[in-house]
């Protein structure tokens, strides 16, 4: 039976940084696991596929970027494009396999099965490792809708390599998955509505900035239903129709295509963590404390499979700490408010800390300052003027609680806003922060200046 310091069961993101970290902290017999798809979500159906064929829609959908003075005739060919999108998935892959392979880090194909704390079984064979890290991830969540099994549906994955375009989609969810891909559809000529259950887009955003960004939206063509609850779906002849309740009133909404972004559920239900001591919430989260250990002394769990947020920069940051504290003596919590998070719809959004109602809800007394992006000099050079800034700090000791950003370029922006929220900096050192001129980077200081203009701090 082959003996291991570590097994990682997973390959994505939290998996392999937690195998590589445990290399470079002295491990010497690592195995990364892995049933389905080498290297995870992320680089097969999530954030790379996704973000490359955001991007070219974008192009195409932009085509002079609102310079009248260059003109563009383009078309979209999607054959071409989905090969092109295959290569670089392939390049990506090959690239983190020869990686592992110079870490001497061992790649082990198949389902693991605990069968102790300490021994697994992956396919016919077992293994035996004094720590493991459980890293599997997460699957596309297909809501119980009455009729959704007898409907064609996509999820992410058939999402990113369709057949055709559809003349026609209904989105059902209006979070980050949803929104990027209904863009995605609507900028290559897809007719789109969207369906959301809460009142507003992105309801964990801060209001101004999910408003900001619905209207956006709509104004490139895509129907926004929000207050809505499904009732059920069922197949016609040219496609679904979805039937729902807005307000109290019963709606039937057609498409040739339906797409399901309602969430993700953890991976574990085939590891058997019952045997091992590994403790699970009732939505098959493993449960976890803030060093990322479970309740199996040996056994600690990082990313998607831990529950929300279900973010690849959260799971790369847990598959460290993960990793750390099980070769360290130095035990390493994971804070979840200072991980970052961007949608890559355009405008972008982009966020780290708290907003004005989580601070208010964690017993803060927060101050607030917004700026809109139209009062920036680089948004008129681009042609460009859509998003905001706002910026949330503490009365009390001027301390940054949080930045959120709606603007083109929101996730490359955010970049000092993290560093001022995990090194809990003062506005006052933010409004200080200089940046080139003309950039979209400006409106983080600019915004934060506004707090001494007014005088609140």
């Amino acid at each position: 039976m082959a003996m291991y310091d570590l097994v990682v069961i997973g390959s994505g993101a939290a998996g392999t940084t937690a195998a590589t970290t445990a290399v470079h902290k002295g491990a010497s017999r690592v195995a990364i696991v892995e049933r389905s798809s080498l290297w995870g979500t992320c680089v097969n159906t999530g954030c790379v596929p996704s973000k490359f064929l955001l991007t070219l829609a974008e192009y195409y959908y932009y085509k002079n970027h609102g310079h009248t003075g260059i003109g563009m005739d383009s078309r979209f060919n999607l054959s071409v494009v989905l090969a092109e999108k295959d290569s670089l998935i392939g390049r990506l892959k090959k690239k983190k396999t020869d990686r592992i392979a110079g870490l001497n880090i061992e790649i082990i194909e198949g389902n693991a099965v605990f069968l102790s704390p300490t021994k697994l079984q992956i396919g016919s064979r077992n293994v035996t490792t004094d720590r493991a890290i459980i890293a599997t991830g997460s699957s596309p969540a297909i809501p119980p809708i009455p009729g959704i099994n007898a409907v064609p549906f996509m999820t992410n994955a058939e999402a990113l390599s369709p057949e055709r375009i559809p003349g026609s989609l209904i989105v059902i969810g209006g979070r980050a998955l949803g929104l990027e891909f209904a863009q995605l559809y609507a900028h290559l000529g897809t007719k789109v509505m969207l369906l959301q259950r809460s009142a507003r887009i992105i309801p964990d955003e801060e209001p101004e900035i999910a408003d900001l960004l619905a209207g956006y939206l709509s104004e490139e063509g895509i129907d926004i239903r929000t207050g809505v609850e499904v009732k059920s779906v069922e197949k016609t002849t040219n496609g679904v129709a979805v039937t729902a309740i807005i307000e109290g009133t019963v709606q039937i909404f057609s498409a040739e295509q339906l797409l399901l972004a309602v969430g993700r559920s953890p991976n574990t239900k085939e590891l058997r963590l019952d045997r091992a001591g590994v403790k699970t919430a009732p939505s098959g989260a493993v449960l976890v404390d803030a060093t990322l250990r479970t309740s199996a002394p040996n056994i600690w769990a990082a990313g998607d499979v831990t529950g929300e947020p279900m973010l690849e920069t959260a799971a790369r940051y847990g598959g460290e700490i993960a990793a750390m504290n099980a070769f360290s003596d130095l035990k390493r919590s994971i804070i979840h408010s200072f991980i970052p998070h961007g949608i890559c719809t355009m405008p972008q959004v982009a966020g780290v800390g708290l907003t004005e109602a989580q601070a208010r809800t964690a017993g803060l007394d927060p101050i607030t300052q917004t700026l809109r992006m139209d009062s920036m000099v680089r948004s008129f050079m681009t042609g460009d003027t859509r998003g905001m800034v706002k910026i949330v700090v503490s009365k009390s000791d001027e301390h940054v609680l949080g930045v959120h950003l709606c603007a083109p370029l929101a996730t490359e922006i955010i970049e000092a806003s993290v560093l001022a929220v995990t090194q809990l900096l003062s506005v006052h050192d933010l409004a200080d922060m200089y940046h080139v001129f003309p950039t979209a980077g400006e409106a983080i200081s600019i915004c934060a200046r506004q707090f001494r203009k007014k005088n609140l701090c």
